[in-house]
């Protein structure tokens, strides 16, 4: 049977996705905050729309997300001394050390998925996958 690309890439994202959540809570995370502390760790005094932009979500999500994330500890939110209406946002020591834990666990399940894989199979690989996103990303979506 010649399964269709569309239905292989639906069931390698759900399947990965299902590995990798089902430790998320031993490390005081919940779904779409590790990709948000990433980014925050990368870019100290990050703003609201930037977090969006680079996590590819919404700001009233991205919004939702920072929200818990300060009230566990992740993160902190601070008025921006050059504009009172913006906040700087910056990644905590206790979320530093959630990602780390974090990005350990999916290292993990790379290796997992990736095992039977060469070095330049696997790099030839994030290279199509990242064509896949950047030719979809072009595509304006009207809802």
């Amino acid at each position: 049977m010649n399964t269709p690309l569309h239905i292989l890439l639906f069931k390698v994202f759900h399947l990965q996705r299902k590995k990798m959540r089902s430790d998320m809570k031993r490390y005081g995370l919940f779904p779409g905050q590790p990709k948000v502390l990433r980014y925050i760790n990368v870019h100290e005094n990050c703003k609201l729309s930037d977090i969006a932009r680079e996590c590819d979500i919404e700001c009233a999500t991205a919004s939702k997300l920072l929200e818990g994330l300060a009230e566990s500890g992740m993160l902190e939110r601070s008025i921006n001394t050059m504009n009172k209406r913006a906040l700087q946002i910056n990644i905590t020591d206790k979320g530093k050390h959630a990602l780390s834990l974090w990005e350990l666990h999916c290292k993990e399940i790379e290796k997992i998925a990736m095992q039977d894989f060469t070095e330049a199979e696997i790099e030839r690989f994030k290279q199509d996958i990242q064509r896949i996103y950047n030719n979809l990303s072009k595509i304006s979506t009207k809802e």
